[in-house]
């Protein structure tokens, strides 16, 4: 069975090496979960909340997860994996997921819809985890196209068929991620029935689907209290964690089980600790981190563009080596530079003043400005607009390609695509000046995001010969003996002989 052959591939593992769900695995046909089962998988998850637990979501490969660990998170979930390519596309399943013994209790958040398949997937992680999670609540455009996340709220039949199923048929208990509805009766109905068809844990997010990029506004915790009133699972609360101590007064308004940050935690580590430290530190340990767990470029860069982002504003030539860099190394000396700038700053007069300032602000404040806008004020500042005659960007932009076409003779289509000629010739230039390093081999330029230096065809060979594994390339060459391994196991067969 998968399970066992997961489980021993667990065992064999010490407690901080990295594994990943093996690319070619056989399922048993599904067999049905006896009511017992379904009561221990109840029991497991309940048994993973120890008075106020803190969840992380968002952006969590493993080495942020590990970092979390190391800072008051009792629980992680793994970025939203897609159910279909997991189950289908191998190469998918092993650069998605990336696990080691250390990292429990986890929750793998998958985004499907069609029942079968999000039940297969759950049963290949049977084994390497807690428990499953399904996302009903991401709303950004791509979950619409591929018809997944918050837009399957309106298909309720559909979601709770998947959920049953798992119950039904898989090991680990499912819980499910949703945003609260347009009202208070559709959103507590809608829980309902995801913990009648077989929902262990429901996560609320405080906000509408329609609440996001400049409408995202405040989360409402009172939303989030009338589910935990309305169901007998845990409920974890989500929104709105964004400062030291927001996690104390999200559990004393929802009365929830546990708290889910995932942008919070992204600019500040710290958060679960009520701490604040200086960027470059908490930056210097992640980069620690990164490197025991082997992260990828693309997630070291996000993330030390976000745990830096005020010094990057700041230093705009750190800013652009952040995004051109490709190697550990780069990113580890970006953060050093950033320690030397920023105490060289910190020792003037004016900053000690500016920081005393921040700390009174930071004591008299909840969530500032910069952070959100409560969906009041927003929707005020749009009728304050409107009552004034401000015209919005598409309308000045209209406005300013009118003006051009009149003064050149052009239609305005025709104006339209010079203002785009224009704009393409700068990101040319721009483009032009990024020098990319020599492949430490060879002449050519080495890959982006490629650890070792290499172009992709060298990077092959050494990978191959050195039983080296490359992310960028996606080379995994580690499960291979080396050509030294294979010398050496021939002479010490003549030594026997």
């Amino acid at each position: 069975m998968i399970q066992k052959n997961i489980e021993q591939l667990v065992v064999e593992k010490s407690v901080d090496e990295i594994f990943h769900i093996p690319k070619k695995q056989t399922l048993d046909p599904p067999t049905r979960n006896s009511a017992d089962q379904v009561v221990v998988s109840l029991v497991q998850i309940l048994s993973a909340f120890n008075g106020i637990s803190k969840i992380l979501s968002r952006c969590s490969e493993l080495a942020f997860r590990m970092l979390m660990r190391a800072h008051g998170a009792h629980i992680t979930m793994t970025p939203m994996i897609h159910a279909h390519l997991f189950v289908y596309d191998h190469t998918y399943r092993t650069n998605s997921l990336t696990l080691c013994k250390a990292d429990r209790p986890l929750i793998i958040q998958f985004c499907a819809n069609k029942p079968d398949t999000f039940l297969t997937a759950c049963r290949l992680v049977e084994g390497v985890c807690d428990g499953v999670d399904l996302n009903l609540g991401c709303p950004q455009m791509v979950a619409k196209k591929g018809r997944y996340g918050a837009y399957l709220q309106d298909e309720v039949d559909l979601v709770c068929s998947m959920v049953s199923a798992v119950r039904d048929f898989c090991l680990l208990p499912v819980s499910c991620k949703i945003r609260i509805r347009d009202c208070r009766k559709q959103t507590v109905d809608y829980a309902r029935r995801l913990v009648d068809a077989g929902a262990t844990m429901l996560t609320v997010h405080g906000r509408t689907r329609e609440m996001k990029g400049a409408d995202t506004g405040l989360a409402d915790w009172s939303r989030i209290r009338d589910v935990v009133e309305a169901v007998d699972v845990p409920v974890v609360a989500n929104g709105n964690i964004q400062m030291p101590g927001d996690v104390e007064r999200c559990i004393a308004e929802t009365k929830a089980a546990a708290v889910m940050s995932a942008e919070g935690i992204l600019h500040n580590p710290l958060l679960f600790m009520n701490k604040n430290e200086e960027s470059w530190l908490v930056a210097k340990e992640y980069l620690a981190f990164a490197r025991k767990y082997q992260a990828g470029t693309s997630s070291i860069r996000a993330h030390i563009f976000r745990i830096c982002h005020h010094s990057l504003l700041e230093y705009s030539d750190l800013r652009l080596r952040v995004s051109t860099e490709h190697r550990l190394e780069d990113y580890e000396s970006i953060v050093e530079e950033i320690r030397i700038r920023t105490r060289l700053a910190a020792d003037t007069e004016e900053a000690r003043e500016q920081m005393e300032l921040a700390r009174d602000l930071f004591e008299r404040i909840r969530c500032p400005k910069f952070f959100s806008s409560t969906f009041e004020d927003l929707e005020r500042n749009k009728e304050a607009l409107a009552a004034e005659g401000e015209m919005n960007y598409k309308e000045k932009r209209k406005e300013h390609l009118q003006k051009i076409a009149d003064e050149l003779g052009l239609s305005l289509k025709q104006a339209r695509k010079r203002e785009r000629r224009k704009l393409n010739g700068q990101r040319t230039t721009i483009s032009k000046r990024a020098i990319f390093p020599p492949c430490s081999r060879c002449s050519q330029p080495a890959s982006q995001g490629c650890a070792h230096l290499f172009c992709k065809k060298c990077c092959r060979w050494t990978c191959k010969q050195k039983g080296w594994d490359c992310k960028a390339h996606r080379f995994r060459f580690s499960f291979l003996p080396t050509e030294n391994s294979q010398t050496n196991d021939v002479a010490d067969l003549f030594k026997e002989i």
